[in-house]
C-alpha cells in the first residue's frame, strides 16, 4: 500500500522585534539580515504607527470575553437588559437592507446635480426647480422685476438655468465690486445682451451698493475711451432694479444718460461777441420802437431786431435707443426732484417701472413741519403730514403731471406696491372732472368744468399708455379674517379667487397670512384701485382713446361666456 502523505508543518519563529526591545549591542553582534520586502515594510510601519493598548482599553476587552451569557428565560425572570447583536461586518451580505423592487443600477450613486436636471428627478426636486427656475428653465424669473420679465418675454436674453453662462453671470454679480475694478479694460467689451443680463443679476446677486457711478461708466464706456468696447447705443433696457444706493443715484443716472459738447460759438469768441451785440443792438432798437397798428406789423419788426444767441453746450444722448427703464425698490434713495430733472432725458421711454416708490413730494423731509403763527398753521412743505387723511392729493398730483408732459411716449406704467394710486385720477373737490366718482354722482354742466386738471392727462400726454400695473405687492391668504369683514364683492371675489388658486405655486410667493388690520387694510387700498382703474376707463371712453388694460395683480372678475347653442333635430 502507499505510504500516506504526511504534511511536514515547518514552524518559523516570528523575525520581527519591536524597535524598543532591541539593543544596541545585540544589533551590533546579530548578523545582518536580508533586506525587507515592500509588503512586510508595509506591515511593519502599521504596527509600529497602531496606539499602544491602555489599560482600561485591555481591561474592556477582557470584559467581553470571559462575560458569560444568560439564557433568553432567565434574562425575562432576572430583568436583564438585551444585548445587542454585533454590527455585521461592512461589504457584508448581511449588512444590507432587504432588497424590495426592481435592482438598482450598479456602481456609485449619480451626482445630486445630474439628478436635478433629470426628467427622472423626485417629486419634490421637480417641484423645487419649478418654483425657481421656471417652467422653462429660465434664470429665476420670479425673483426679477416685473418689467426685466417682460422684456425676456419678447427680447430672450437672460441665459437658461443651468447653463454656463447663467453661472457665469451670477459669479460675476456676486463679484462685481472686485471684478470691475481689476477687469475694467475688458468689461465694456462685453456683448450688448449680456450687459442688459448683467444688470438683471446684480439686482439679483449683488451686495447692496456694488453699483456705483465710476462702475456704471466702465461697463459703458465706448470704442474711445477703451479698445474694442461696444458702448451703450444699442441699449434698450436698463435694469436699475434695487441697485439705488449712495454711490449710485438718480443724479448720477442723469449724468450719465447724456453727454455735453461745447458747441463752435463757445470755441470761438468772435461769434459770440458778434451775437450778444446783435442782442444788445435788437433790444434798443425793440425799446425805441413805438405802438403800432396792426400786430402782424409788430411780430415782424420784433423777429428782425431780436436774435436769439447759439447756445454753449449741445447735449447728446449716450442712449440713443434706450426704450425700458426699471427704477423698482429704490429705498431710501427714491427722490422725485432727481426723477423729474432726468424726465427730460426720457422722452423716448415707453416702458417705465416706479414699482414701491413713496408719495410724490418734492419735500418729503418737511412733511411733519409747519409755521404756527398767529392765524393759521402753515405746513413748510409741499403736503402736510395728514394729507392722506384729509384726501389732499394736490402736490402729489402735481408731480405726475409734470412727470408726464416729459414721459408723452409712454405705453407701459407699473406701480406695484405704490399707495398714492389715487393721485394719478384726482381732482380739486371744486372741480370734478370726468370719470371721477364726484362727477359721476354730481353730474355737472360740462361747460363749469375746467380743461386743465392737477393731476396726469390720460387723454393728452399719457393717452398712448396700455398697461397699468396696480397690484399692492401681496395677498391676504387668512379666510377666517376676510369672512370676517363687511360683506361686500372685493371680499367675495377674494374668497372664491383663494378656492381657485390658493394651492397653485404661482402665487406662493406673493400670499401672506396676515389678519386683522392689515387686511381691512388690504381691501380698503383694492377698493381705491379700483376706482382709479374705472376713472382711466371712463376718461378714455368720454374721449375716445386707447384701451387701458388695469392690472391688479390677481383676477377678481371670471368672465362667463354663455353655453354653446345645441343645434334643433330640424336641422
Amino acid at each position: 500500500m502507499p505510504k500516506k502523505h504526511q504534511p511536514n508543518y515547518n514552524k518559523t519563529k516570528p523575525s520581527y522585534v519591536h524597535p524598543s526591545l532591541q539593543s544596541s549591542k545585540s544589533s551590533s553582534a546579530s548578523t545582518p539580515t536580508s533586506p525587507q520586502s515592500v509588503s512586510e515594510r508595509i506591515q511593519q510601519l502599521r504596527r509600529e504607527a497602531a496606539p499602544r493598548a491602555t489599560t482600561e482599553r485591555r481591561d474592556e476587552v477582557t470584559d467581553v470575553v470571559t462575560r458569560r451569557s444568560v439564557p433568553p428565560a432567565l434574562r425575562r425572570i432576572l430583568h436583564i437588559a438585551e444585548v445587542d447583536a454585533p454590527a455585521p461586518k461592512p461589504g457584508s451580505r448581511f449588512s444590507r437592507a432587504p432588497r424590495t423592487g426592481a435592482r438598482p443600477p450598479p456602481g456609485p450613486a449619480a451626482p445630486s446635480s445630474w439628478l436635478d436636471a433629470s426628467r427622472h428627478a423626485p417629486d419634490y426636486l421637480r417641484k423645487l426647480r419649478k418654483k425657481w427656475h421656471g417652467e422653462d428653465g429660465s434664470a429665476g424669473l420670479e425673483k426679477l422685476s416685473m418689467l426685466a420679465r417682460v422684456c425676456d418675454e419678447e427680447y430672450k436674453r437672460l441665459p437658461p438655468n443651468p447653463s454656463l453662462i447663467h453661472s457665469t453671470l451670477k459669479t460675476f454679480a456676486v463679484n462685481f465690486a472686485d471684478l470691475i475694478e481689476y477687469e475694467q479694460y475688458y468689461v465694456p467689451a462685453l456683448p450688448v445682451p449680456l450687459k442688459e443680463a448683467l444688470l438683471s443679476y446684480l439686482s439679483l446677486y449683488a451686495p447692496k451698493g456694488s453699483l456705483t457711478f465710476k462702475s456704471f461708466k466702465i461697463l459703458f464706456s465706448t470704442d474711445k475711451e477703451v479698445e474694442g468696447a461696444t458702448g451703450s447705443e444699442d441699449i434698450r433696457f436698463l435694469d436699475l432694479t434695487n441697485l439705488m444706493s449712495e454711490g449710485f443715484s438718480l443724479g448720477d443716472l442723469n449724468k450719465c444718460l447724456t453727454r455735453s459738447f461745447p458747441t463752435a460759438a463757445s470755441v470761438t469768441g468772435g461769434l459770440k461777441d458778434l451775437s450778444l451785440d446783435t442782442v444788445n443792438k435788437g433790444k434798443e432798437k425793440a425799446a425805441s420802437i413805438d405802438i403800432v397798428e396792426s400786430w402782424e406789423d409788430e411780430a415782424d419788426e420784433a423777429d428782425e431786431a431780436i436774435v436769439a444767441p447759439l447756445p454753449s453746450t449741445l447735449s447728446v444722448p449716450l442712449f440713443p435707443k434706450l426704450t425700458r427703464l426699471s427704477l423698482a425698490h429704490p429705498g431710501s434713495w427714491a427722490s422725485w426732484s432727481d426723477l423729474l430733472n432726468v424726465s427730460p432725458t426720457l422722452k423716448t421711454i415707453t416702458h417705465l417701472s416706479l414699482a414701491y416708490w413713496p408719495v410724490p413730494s418734492t419735500t418729503p423731509n418737511a412733511a411733519t413741519t409747519s409755521m404756527v403763527s398767529k392765524h393759521k398753521t402753515i405746513a413748510l412743505g409741499g403736503s402736510s403730514f395728514y394729507s392722506e387723511l384729509d384726501d389732499d392729493w394736490h402736490e402729489a398730483a402735481n408731480i405726475l403731471r409734470r412727470l408726464s408732459q416729459n414721459t408723452y411716449c409712454l405705453r407701459w406704467l407699473d406701480l406695484e406696491g405704490c399707495t398714492w394710486n389715487k393721485a394719478l385720477t384726482w381732482d380739486l373737490p371744486s372741480n370734478p372732472r370726468l370719470g371721477s366718482l364726484d362727477f359721476l354722482s354730481q353730474n355737472p354742466d360740462e361747460w363749469a368744468r375746467p380743461t386743465s386738471t392737477p393731476g396726469p392727462d390720460w387723454n393728452g400726454a399719457w393717452r398712448q399708455i396700455e398697461y397699468l400695473n396696480l397690484f399692492q405687492g401681496w395677498i391676504p391668504s387668512d379666510q377666517r379674517s376676510i369672512m370676517a369683514m363687511p360683506a361686500g364683492l372685493i371680499p367675495v371675489q377674494l374668497l372664491n379667487w383663494l378656492r381657485e388658486h390658493r394651492e397653485e405655486e404661482e402665487w406662493q410667493d406673493k400670499l401672506k397670512f396676515d389678519t386683522g388690520h392689515a387686511v381691512t387694510e388690504w381691501i380698503d387700498r383694492e377698493k381705491v384701485a379700483r376706482n382709479v382703474g374705472f376713472a382711466v376707463h371712463q376718461l378714455r371712453k368720454a374721449a375716445g382713446g386707447k384701451w387701458c388694460k388695469v392690472d391688479y395683480g390677481w383676477e377678481p372678475f371670471v368672465e362667463h361666456r354663455p353655453p354653446p347653442k345645441e343645434e334643433s333635430d330640424d336641422a
